[in-house]
């Protein structure tokens, strides 16, 4: 099979095409042959050396993908030769899934939306599962005011979508420059007075203008001081979500001065015990957002498809990741037969 290859930590120059022996199958999993698989940021700061990639356990980065059953181990009922899946892999597949066959834990495998292409599917997993984590960490169903951190990125995008298809009745986010704004109104559906311009001055009072007591939940999506000014917005007896880092000492001070909580998002941490019975949150995770997608709840997830597998298609979506202005989710296409074009719709 042919795969992406980190060669060593470091630069975007250290990916290596190579051809390498199909992987077997092995008890508990299903064998994938990709179709498509999206980037994430964790992908750069693993290939950078960073924290993330002490638990690497093969330097074929990737964690998302859309593809279909290849193999099926004999204790797997769930799946057969055939069958369209999308999954986030975690670290515990046979490699990442820059690569054309991956096997899987089938616990972490769901079907793919008929409705998706498999570039559309692949754009899903990771963006999707840290999403629906942290809505429900601010216990967004009942949330009357929200503000998101990052609106724009995937994970942003998946949020924003999410918490209008929970009724989120009062929704503000952030946008750097007018390709992200344009993308907020057109991709997501806000009107321009919900999204607020992080790099003007006034950040903060322009913010709360929008809701004087503060908001009932805030997601940070960006880190650094961005989490800061989600303390600071949070309304008393708030709820503050963040993918990137916990707070400081004197944000944590804020917070107790609000009686708010603040809760981490890993969506790699149910990867991380040897229950597998735990692993199945990620099917069932994906299996709520497919239902959504389905009843058209929510819309095909925004993607830029870059090109077909190869090093170079690799170093440039890891180039884009890091300039941090990418909108959506960027995607490759992983082998000839994969679909460019809309899934036909089932019948009825």
């Amino acid at each position: 099979m042919r795969a992406i290859v980190l060669k060593a930590f470091g630069s975007v120059d250290h990916f290596a095409g190579v051809d390498l022996p199909i992987p077997e199958v092995r008890q508990g999993e299903v064998r994938v042959r990709v179709r498509a698989a999206s980037f994430n940021p964790v992908d750069s700061q693993i290939r950078k050396g960073l924290p993330e990639g002490r638990l690497v356990r093969s330097m074929i980065l990737g964690r998302d993908l859309s593809g279909s059953v290849d193999a099926v181990a004999e204790d797997v009922p769930d799946f057969k030769v055939g069958d369209e899946v999308f999954g986030y892999v975690c670290n515990l597949a046979s490699s990442g899934t820059y690569a054309e066959y991956v096997c899987v834990p089938a616990a972490l495998m769901a079907r793919k939306p008929a409705c998706l292409t498999h570039e559309q599917a692949a754009a899903v997993p990771v963006a999707g599962i840290t999403a629906s984590i942290a809505l429900g960490k601010v216990e967004a169903g009942r949330t009357r005011t929200l503000f998101i951190a990052g609106g724009a990125g995937g994970v942003g995008t998946f949020a924003t979508l999410l918490a209008r298809c929970l009724g989120v009745e009062n929704l503000v986010t952030t946008a750097g420059n007018a390709t992200s704004r344009a993308h907020l109104i057109e991709q997501c559906g806000l009107r321009g007075d919900q999204i607020i311009d992080y790099k003007a001055p006034g950040f903060i009072e322009r913010a709360l203008q929008r809701h004087r007591e503060g908001f009932d939940g805030a997601l940070d999506l960006v880190g650094g001081t961005m989490l800061s000014r989600c303390c600071a917005l949070l309304a008393v007896d708030g709820h503050l979500a963040s993918a990137t880092e916990a707070p400081g000492v004197d944000d944590f001070e804020v917070l107790f001065q609000k009686n708010a909580s603040f809760h981490s998002v890993g969506a790699n941490a149910y990867s991380l015990t040897e229950n597998r019975a735990t692993w199945r949150k990620y099917r069932d995770m994906l299996d709520a957002l497919s239902r959504q997608f389905v009843a058209g709840a929510l819309p095909p997830p925004p993607t830029r498809v870059l090109g077909e597998m190869s090093p170079e298609v690799v170093a440039q979506a890891h180039t884009l990741l890091e300039g941090h202005g990418v909108q959506g989710k960027l995607v490759m296409t992983v082998g000839a037969e994969a679909a460019r074009a809309p899934a036909p719709t089932p019948a009825d």
